[in-house]
C-alpha cells in the first residue's frame, strides 16, 4: 500500500476536502428540498470520491490486466487532470497538491469526524421516529 500512495499527495485530505465540499453543495438542496437531508452522508462520500478523480490514472497504473487501463492510467490522462484548472473542478484538488503539506492524519480526522457525526444525527433520528411511533 505504500507504493500505491507514494505518488499521491494526501488521498484521505482529497477525499476530506470533497467530503465537506458536497456537504456545503447539499446544503443548498435542502434548502430547496429539506427531506432530503437523509442523503447527506451518501452525497458527502460521492463528493470524497470525485475529489480522487486526478488520481485515478496512478491507481489504474497498478492494475495493467483490466481493460482500459492503458488509457486511464495513460501519462496523457494525469497530465489533463492534475494540470491546469482542470484539476480544481474534483474539489481543489490541484490547490491542494501544490500546498505541498500532504494532511493525511488531518484528512483521516476530518473524514472521520464527519462519518461519526452523521451516524450520531442519524441513530437520533431512529430513535426520535420509533418515538413518534409508540
Amino acid at each position: 500500500m505504500q507504493g500505491l500512495m507514494r505518488n499521491m499527495d494526501s488521498p484521505q485530505m482529497h477525499f476530506a476536502v470533497g467530503m465537506l465540499g458536497a456537504g456545503i453543495i447539499w446544503l443548498l438542496v435542502l434548502l430547496v428540498w429539506p427531506r432530503l437531508w437523509v442523503y447527506w452522508p451518501l452525497v458527502m462520500t460521492a463528493g470524497g470520491l470525485w475529489a480522487e478523480g486526478p488520481d485515478l490514472p496512478l491507481l489504474f497504473k497498478y492494475y495493467p490486466s483490466i481493460p482500459g487501463t492503458r488509457w486511464i492510467g495513460g501519462q496523457r490522462l494525469s497530465e489533463t487532470l492534475h494540470n491546469g484548472g482542470w484539476a480544481n473542478v474534483f474539489f481543489f484538488h490541484g490547490w491542494i497538491d501544490q500546498s505541498g503539506d500532504g494532511g493525511a492524519v488531518r484528512g483521516w480526522a476530518i473524514a472521520l469526524v464527519l462519518y461519526v457525526t452523521w451516524i450520531a444525527i442519524l441513530l437520533v433520528y431512529a430513535h426520535w421516529l420509533r418515538a413518534q411511533a409508540a
